[in-house]
């Protein structure tokens, strides 16, 4: 799993942070990159929330574990020649459906090994963190060598490579064989109002991240950014995110939910200010440190959301509305507001993301009440940072 999570997450650096540089020297222009990006994050809703549990319904997990990656390269593959504005739509709309499922088929792998104690989560999703860090330090540095044409064919051979690491066995035969008992527990999660409106918030803190993920790079590059600048960049946001998830222990089990999220939900605004501002890249450098709040302490409020008030049954599904809504719909739709505007005014862009997790306040309100009003339901040993 070690080998899988940092494999997969070295091809997600391109796909989250260098596509839109691979698109735009391609020519296509930035509502077109946005367009793209947005139909994949749509069908990957789709795939999360929809296709991924009717598979693993009528196929073992190990087998979606090994077919996805292979799956994935054959349409990736697709994307050298080129295929014009409507070619690049439909490519996207198919690579949605499939790549990006595999990051929540590796983390539900991963947490059903956890919950059987034959690998540790903590220590397999760290190197999905060091794959991320690797990611953006070879994209910077063939960048920085060759220019951005060479990314594309860089990432389809990470993803070979991964598909490669697929074909080797789980290790536990009874996490392979795992199926999904089907989606029959989104009705009483709808009854769930501190989980209901918690994920409301992260959906709109999450799709507040739509224009750095889609377009930061490009816009940082625009300025004048060196590659080897736009590494240092990507570096930063996952050690930010990983010192939050260190020192986490000492203050999850304590603190209001309300309180992690209303943090993330205020430093989300500030970080999204910042980047519309015409402020000195060492500024929007710097910035990068709150990626540990905008993102690390969503992720550590939104999990002791599912340990203190949902039973263990309804975690799984939670998981697959929260990875649904979140970085799929609800960045979709942000991602296509930000291409509408990065090219006429990157400012404007950004202000839409801050305007986004501003929406979030109310909700914060709304989410202490809630708390106060019910007694957590205890701690969910399944479910692990």
């Amino acid at each position: 799993m070690q080998v899988q999570f940092f494999a997969f997450f070295f091809t997600w650096t391109t796909f989250l942070s260098y596509w839109s540089l691979v698109l735009d020297d391609r020519g296509f222009d930035g509502a077109t990159i946005g367009a793209s990006i947005t139909v994949s994050l749509v069908t990957r809703a789709l795939a999360v929330a929809l296709l991924f549990p009717l598979a693993n319904r009528y196929a073992a997990l190990g087998t979606v574990t090994r077919v996805l990656p292979w799956a994935s390269l054959l349409v990736g593959l697709a994307f050298l020649p080129d295929t014009g504005t409507a070619g690049l739509m439909v490519v996207s709309a198919v690579f949605g459906l499939l790549y990006p499922t595999i990051m929540p088929v590796l983390e539900t792998t991963a947490s059903l090994g956890a919950q059987r104690g034959s690998l540790d989560y903590g220590r397999s999703r760290l190197w999905g963190s060091l794959g991320f860090i690797a990611g953006a330090g070879v994209n910077g540095a063939v960048s920085e060598l060759w220019g951005v044409a060479p990314l594309l064919p860089l990432f389809l051979v990470a993803l070979a490579v991964l598909a490669a690491t697929s074909l080797a066995p789980i290790g536990d035969e009874h996490v392979a064989a795992q199926r999904s008992e089907g989606m029959g527990s989104w009705g009483p999660l709808a009854r769930q109002r501190v989980f209901v409106l918690a994920l409301a918030l992260t959906v709109l803190i999450q799709s507040s991240h739509a224009a750095y993920y889609a377009f930061g790079s490009l816009h940082l590059a625009r300025l004048g950014a060196a590659p080897w600048l736009l590494a240092v960049f990507l570096i930063l946001a996952p050690l930010a995110e990983m010192v939050t998830f260190r020192l986490s222990s000492r203050f999850a089990d304590r603190a209001p939910v309300a309180g992690m999220l209303a943090l993330a939900t205020v430093g989300s605004v500030l970080r999204w200010v910042l980047w519309m501002l015409p402020l000195p890249i060492g500024v929007l450098l710097a910035s990068q440190v709150l990626h540990g709040i905008t993102y690390g302490m969503m992720q550590v409020g939104f999990v002791q959301v599912l340990r203190r008030h949902l039973p263990a049954g309804l975690v799984a599904p939670a998981q697959g509305l929260y990875s649904a809504l979140g970085n799929g719909a609800g960045t979709a739709v942000m991602t296509a507001v930000a291409g509408g505007l990065i090219d006429g005014s990157p400012a404007w862009a950004f202000a839409a993301m801050a305007l986004c997790a501003l929406g979030g306040l109310p909700l914060v309100v709304a989410l202490a009440r809630a708390e106060g009003r019910r007694l957590p339901a205890g701690r969910r040993e399944t479910v692990a940072l």
